[in-house]
């Protein structure tokens, strides 16, 4: 089965990608001006072939920081749904919840990568906390590769998201959009 089937299988084609709609809460934590930058994502990442079975990690979310000071929003963040590849019909998610970037690891605009209007080809990492609606905590952290594709300006890493989680590597980006804006305050022009 190709991943168009297990997506079609799974209810999670571009109807379930939009059904993750960006929160409204991290969009509310958007920090404006002095250098800021937003991303946003709505994207699926699986664990790599080599692994016994095969995980997908279905990640949303929005946030800001600031590249300068090595500050991130933590209000930023979003909704998972981690699940395990070809699930049966009728079965549930192996986990659901809520994650929020806690701190900065990097940010690499390239030598540079380039922009496009107000978006920047970049790679920003930061450390996250997944709180499955389960109960308890996952410490990681989250890669976000944005690149501007149809524009010919790549990052040299897939467009999507990499997460490591105490048990998982999620770390095979096949679908969806990332998005990191250029610093607030800079003119595209």
């Amino acid at each position: 089965m190709d991943r168009r089937e297990f997506l079609k299988r799974a209810g999670i084609g571009s109807i379930g990608l939009s059904a993750l709609a960006i929160t409204p809460p991290a969009l509310a934590g958007y920090r404006k001006g002095n250098g800021h930058q937003h991303f946003s994502l709505v994207a699926l990442s699986s664990t790599s072939a080599s692994e016994t079975t095969n995980h997908v990690m279905i990640l949303e979310g929005a946030g800001s920081f600031k590249a300068k000071t090595g500050q991130v929003d933590r209000t930023g963040g979003g909704n998972f749904v981690h699940v395990e590849d070809f699930p049966s019909p009728g079965s549930g998610p192996l986990a659901s919840g809520r994650w929020n970037p806690t701190s900065l690891v990097s940010y690499d605009a390239g030598p540079p990568f380039g922009d496009y209007g107000r978006i920047r080809a970049s790679i920003l990492v930061v450390n996250v906390v997944l709180r499955p609606d389960a109960g308890g905590s996952l410490a990681g952290t989250l890669l976000i590769a944005c690149n501007v594709g149809f524009a010919g300006i790549q990052t040299g890493e897939p467009e999507g998201f990499k997460l490591s989680v105490p048990g998982f590597n999620f770390d095979t980006p096949f679908l969806g959009l990332t998005h990191i804006s250029i610093p607030e305050g800079v003119s595209s022009a």
